[in-house]
């Protein structure tokens, strides 16, 4: 079987390029691009941890937030970890999942990075694509789609919380001074999380961001 390292080389060769194409930096499996309208498009390149695979994990940062644990990260580190709204590639645009092997041979290993760069371009290009138009598509979720989960806030990814979800969308509304849809979301993450522990360490921020909306006209 083809090692980690000789398969990095290849990606570097076979995968690298598209990306720099579509406006992404970094290397090493590790890719972000720069801020478009406020947001940031990365991907990182992840491998199993049984070795002889890899997955592609797709993120989407918003350049004037803290990441997911509340820090404040440069935007050149910035990877899919970092970010709320996350994605994991795969080759068929419903399908959450998809591992690529490295294969046994150098060409058996092309061959599965051509249908990475592929999958890419056909479905992690799309995905970004959404988050485009700042402060869309985050002003268009309504409590309603929340509280349903449906399709449009699926498209945003997997790996986000109904309540870190109102506290993003809260944060987004209150950026551009639509304070009332600020103090509405916050109000709702609240109440979700009621007495309960999950959730409560971002009490603070969130009875911040309503007593920031009152001030907003």
């Amino acid at each position: 079987m083809i090692d980690t390292k000789v398969f990095k080389k290849l990606l570097k060769e076979h995968f690298e390029p598209v990306l720099r194409d579509c406006g992404f930096k970094g290397s090493g499996g590790k890719y972000r691009s720069a801020p478009t309208n406020h947001y940031i498009y990365t991907a990182v390149v992840q491998a199993s941890k049984n070795g002889g695979s890899c997955c592609i994990e797709l993120g989407i940062f918003l350049n004037f937030l803290p990441n997911t644990i509340g820090v404040y990260v440069p935007h050149s580190k910035v990877t899919p970890y970092d970010c709320e709204f996350r994605k994991r590639l795969s080759d068929h645009e419903n399908s959450h999942d998809y591992w690529w092997d490295y294969g046994e041979t150098e060409s058996e290993a092309i061959k599965s990075i051509e249908h990475m760069r592929e999958s890419f371009v056909r479905h992690g290009l799309l995905y970004f694509e959404q988050f485009q138009d700042f402060p869309s598509p985050l002003t268009s979720i309504t409590l309603e789609d929340l509280e349903q989960g449906n399709q449009k806030v699926k498209a945003l990814g997997s790996m986000t919380t109904d309540i870190r979800l109102a506290l993003t969308i809260s944060q987004v509304h209150l950026y551009v001074g639509n304070g009332s849809q600020a103090k509405l979301f916050a109000e709702w993450a609240l109440k979700k999380i009621g007495n309960g522990i999950a959730g409560r360490a971002l009490k603070p921020i969130l009875k911040d961001i309503i007593e920031k909306a009152q001030d907003i006209k």
